[in-house]
């Protein structure tokens, strides 16, 4: 059982509707002690308090979601579609699930790329087959809704990487500034 007490009131606390301040009350266990594990331990005083309340910590629940769903959608692709345009080396990059849980986005990689856009196409046809899989294969409650993505962040990173090899390293053809041969005089 808990007792509330009202200490004196501050000006510098918060305040009413009517801008006088308010008591503010601090919450103790029977016999005026904090209890044998005290407040920080549940976590009450701990939290940060947002416009609307205390804010609740963040959870982890989206990331262990969608690694179960990546890991039972990689499987089901291992074993392969019953689907001719799903052809190559497909691999799950990413899932991005929405906030509320319910639309998972899968990114995909597809080796060779000229193949790229039909297995997406495969895969987008498959999605719903794929969704049952993905319950079938896991114990999570409710399954988003999955979509298919052509992940182009690979592509842009080995862009990027050629180009800064290219830049970095000068060509057989055109010697160094400082090579040896320029600072030789004759």
């Amino acid at each position: 059982m808990r007792v509330e007490r009202e200490k004196p009131m501050r000006d510098d606390g918060p305040r009413s509707r009517s801008g006088k301040p308010e008591p503010v009350r601090e919450s103790t266990a029977p016999g005026g002690g904090r209890g044998a594990r005290g407040a920080r331990s549940r976590g009450s005083s701990a939290r940060a308090a947002g416009p609307l309340g205390p804010v609740a910590p963040a959870s982890d629940r989206p990331a262990q979601v969608a690694g179960e769903i990546r890991r039972a959608l990689q499987e089901e692709l291992a074993r392969g579609l019953n689907d001719p345009r799903v052809q190559g080396l497909i691999s799950i990059t990413e899932v991005v699930l929405s906030p509320d849980l319910a639309d998972a986005r899968v990114h995909v990689s597809v080796l060779p790329e000229d193949r790229a856009a039909l297995t997406l196409s495969g895969l987008r046809a498959a999605a719903g087959f794929l969704r049952r899989r993905v319950m079938e294969g896991t114990r999570i409650g409710r399954v988003p809704r999955i979509g298919f993505e052509l992940d182009v962040l690979l592509k842009r990173q080995a862009a990027l990487d050629s180009i800064l090899r290219s830049e970095g390293n000068p060509t057989p053809a055109e010697p160094a500034a400082d090579s040896p041969a320029e600072n030789t005089t004759r």
